[in-house]
């Protein structure tokens, strides 16, 4: 009976190679700040477990760039230098400002979650207010000129 081998690799070695370079394009690390790259961050992990979905989508931008840094340096995007790569990057978003928009949103998603960039910044990890958060009595009577302001929306009517 054959052996089976099962792999979690979600893109090929060029795709991560690309994806590597253009996730430093995106967040440079900020050492004076502490602030890792977003390359530095375990985007994969993240990528499986929250943007499973974007996947397709991801793959398909990577390709996109990798042939544009082709077309234009006869060279994989991985292999230009630093600012070879942001200038690319910039001049694709020019030529199209939905570049890269879903590994974009993700590498954001992914970023602004990290508990290294929270640490960074002061915040802790997870739910800002884990306890809940308490709300004062106020004066209700504030809401008075909307309440006579009277309904501004539409009903819906079924059919």
């Amino acid at each position: 009976m054959a052996k089976i081998i099962v792999t979690n690799k979600i893109f090929s070695d060029v795709e991560n190679r690309n994806l590597v370079a253009l996730l430093d394009v995106i967040i440079p690390a900020n050492n004076a700040r502490g602030l890792p790259s977003a390359a530095e961050l375990n985007f994969l992990e993240y990528l499986e477990k929250f943007g499973a979905d974007q996947i397709s989508t991801i793959k398909e931008e990577l390709e996109e760039l990798n042939k544009a840094a082709l077309d234009k340096t006869q060279r994989a995007f991985f292999n230009l230098e630093k600012d070879e790569q942001q200038k690319l990057c910039g001049l694709l978003r020019e030529m199209n400002h939905r570049f890269a928009r879903t590994i974009l949103v993700q590498t954001l998603n992914c970023y602004y979650q990290d508990s290294r960039v929270l640490n960074a910044w002061g915040r802790k990890a997870g739910a800002q207010f884990p306890g809940g958060n308490k709300v004062p009595q106020d004066d209700l009577t504030i809401l008075d000129p909307v309440r006579k302001r009277g309904k501004i929306f539409r009903e819906v009517v079924e059919k």
